[in-house]
């Protein structure tokens, strides 16, 4: 009996994939960033990102040292990358940028609200979080943390004691006892 083909398929496979990540052609699906929309999501966009081109190790490119400028090969892949991630009805902000820096500050100046009526609007849903209001203990925890990490994000100072506060402020009359 001959050898099972379906194993020396599987077995060629195996080994494509390998010859593959040896030659570092292996590349992260962009689906692990959410697509940029606008200022809805533009902090969520923004952290999934630039983790996402540390990991391709360009970083570099939107963050780069003074003394060090990009490649441009490198700082072409990073825009086209970073276009990709972002929804193409934003695309007509962007046409005209050069470089992936250019790039990533004109989103930052667009979409990144950290102006007064922002942290006003991040307290309000902050502070207006309830357990009632949610599907489960996590569900609250997180919207909580979240809420507080948005607005830390626009510069406004709350600490982790506040944050626990406005958590049990937010718990139903069954935790009083």
């Amino acid at each position: 009996m001959g050898p099972d083909p379906y194993c020396e398929l599987a077995i060629a496979i195996i080994v494509r994939i390998i010859r593959v990540m040896n030659n570092k052609l292996c590349v992260l699906p962009l689906d692990f960033v959410p697509k940029l929309q606008g200022r809805e999501n533009y902090s969520e966009w923004c952290f999934a990102a630039e983790n996402f081109l540390v990991l391709e190790g360009m970083v570099g490119c939107i963050k780069p040292e003074p003394d060090l400028p990009p490649a441009a090969a490198d700082d072409a892949k990073t825009k086209a990358k970073l276009v990709l991630t972002i929804d193409p009805a934003l695309y007509v902000h962007i046409k005209n940028v050069r470089t992936s820096k250019e790039l990533w500050d004109k989103l930052k100046m667009l979409f990144d609200d950290s102006g007064f009526t922002r942290k006003i609007s991040l307290l309000r849903n902050l502070i207006s979080i309830r357990l009632e209001n949610c599907t489960s203990m996590t569900s609250y925890v997180t919207q909580i943390v979240e809420a507080g990490q948005k607005l830390q994000g626009t510069g406004f100072g709350i600490t982790d004691e506040w944050i626990g506060s406005i958590m049990l402020a937010g718990l139903s009359e069954k935790y009083n006892k």
